[in-house]
Order: structure tokens, then sequence, then C-alpha cells
């Protein structure tokens, strides 16, 4: 996640820990990559993160999906099943939740 993108982030964050059926069903995580523990967590503290951030150090989970544009967001449900993904910085963290709770009531 790119430092544009952390306070949107942050707020769509917010926003599903505050919809019972959303929090409950979807995870918010960060993969840092190319980046070691310390600036990941260097990162999360800067930006006030309140969600967890794993380095990925030699890039090898953004080599398993293909190399996505940064950022890339990946909503998944806590089953594992993927429910959207997007490349790319977005402004609109209200929007973004529409779509994921029409995505979440169609599974």
């Amino acid at each position: 996640m790119c430092q544009k993108n952390a306070p949107v982030v942050n707020r769509l964050y917010n926003t599903i820990q505050e919809d019972q059926d959303l929090a409950k069903d979807i995870k918010v995580l960060i993969i840092s990559v190319a980046d070691d523990k310390k600036r990941a967590d260097d990162f999360k503290a800067k930006f006030k993160l309140l969600f967890p951030i794993f380095p990925d150090e030699k890039g090898e989970i953004y080599f398993k999906l293909n190399q996505p544009v940064i950022p890339y967001l990946l909503l998944t449900t806590t089953g594992g099943k993927v429910l959207m993904n997007h490349n790319g910085l977005f402004e609109d963290s209200d929007g973004m939740v529409r779509k994921i709770r029409e995505i979440h009531r169609e599974q």
C-alpha cells in the first residue's frame, strides 16, 4: 500500500468494522512488498493502521499474485473466498464499501 492510499484504506477498514455482517466475514490486511518487518511495522505505526501488515521482503506473495499494480486490494471472506480485487489507488472508500456490501450480499 502506498502512503496516499493509507488513510482511505483506514476509513474502509473502520467502516467494515462498524458493520456487523461485514466485520464477521471480511478481514483487512496489507502485504508490504519488498519491505522487511521493521519497515512494515514503521509504516503501520506512521499511518496508525489498525489491521495487520505482513512484510513480503522477497516479493514471493507479490509474484504469486502475478505482480499486480500496487497498491492492490484483495478482499476475502474469513473462509478464504475472494470477494473482489482492485488494482491501484482508490479515493472513494464509501463507494468501495457499497460495492463490498453488494458483493457480500450475493455470496
